[in-house]
């Protein structure tokens, strides 16, 4: 009964395994087998030490193989499986608390930040800097809790930043966001981008939009998968390239000290999204 218990378990491991939930195939068999064999194991020895007509035995072996079967589905019914998001971050500015809890706020050199009429404001007078970071929080890791999928270890990130605001410049350069060596700025033209290009050197994009003098409220969206990062607004794509790194962070506002920046951000809303690159080549 044990062994006829042992094999079915093992088999619809291996029939319902997942390269997310549960990694490659050989290894994913490999654990499976090794799960089957442990249910054995411990059955030989309760036997040997409780007697040949006890049920302890099997029932032991049972709870050996559910505990090796639980992790398996319980990876399967994540919905970081199958899309889900693993870090995710929606956040509007009604209140200071909850701006607090969402969001660090850096001001320097008589830079300002405030929460006004349901936005965060943020003012930057020349070679002052206001600016707010995301609380994105860890990524998590199977090695901490094992009921993640495996695939957290082992696949890229595919990454969305969202957000509505108005920005005002007051001198030529106004940064709207930042994050690792990816920087939007707003200029007389436009809008500025410097990205690292092909041989890893931050270069500079030129893209002629009205954002950058009309000051009027605008949904900005950075993505990036394991291909390229592309830049839109108002949901009309103004700039993208072959992505070079992740992003993992959201800095939105002036950052610098530099007396050719200054501007106001009103922040309305904003929002980050990372999630596992599922069928995407790397």
């Amino acid at each position: 009964m044990l062994l006829a218990l042992a094999v079915a378990a093992v088999a619809l491991r291996l029939l319902t395994w997942d390269p997310v939930a549960d990694g490659p195939w050989g290894r994913a068999a490999r654990l499976s087998l090794l799960g089957g064999a442990a249910s054995v194991a411990v059955w030989g020895l309760i036997r040997a030490q409780a007697g040949a007509g006890s049920r302890l035995p099997l029932v032991c072996a049972a709870v050996t193989l559910l505990v090796s079967d639980a992790v398996h589905y319980a990876r399967i019914a994540n919905p970081i499986t199958r899309g889900g998001p693993v870090i995710a971050l929606d956040a509007t500015f009604a209140d200071d608390a909850s701006l607090r809890r969402d969001w660090e706020l850096e001001t320097r050199s008589g830079g300002t930040a405030r929460v006004e009429g349901r936005a965060l404001v943020l003012d930057s007078p020349p070679g002052g800097a206001a600016y707010a970071v995301a609380r994105l929080g860890e990524w998590p890791s199977p090695h901490r809790n094992w009921l993640l999928p495996v695939g957290l270890l082992e696949l890229p990130r595919v990454e969305r930043v969202a957000w509505r605001a108005a920005a005002t410049r007051t001198h030529p350069f106004y940064v709207v966001f930042e994050a690792r060596r990816l920087l939007i700025q707003l200029v007389d033209y436009g809008v500025h981008v410097t990205y690292p290009d092909e041989r890893n050197a931050a270069r500079g994009f030129e893209l002629r939009h009205p954002a950058g003098s009309d000051g009027r409220a605008h949904d900005w969206q950075v993505t990036r998968d394991t291909r390229e990062i592309v830049l839109a607004i108002d949901g009309q794509v103004i700039w993208r390239a072959p992505q070079r790194e992740e992003l993992t962070q959201v800095r939105l506002g002036e950052p610098k000290t530099d007396p050719q920046h200054g501007g106001r951000l009103r922040l309305e809303t904003a929002s980050y999204t990372a999630s596992l690159a599922l069928n995407q080549g790397t």
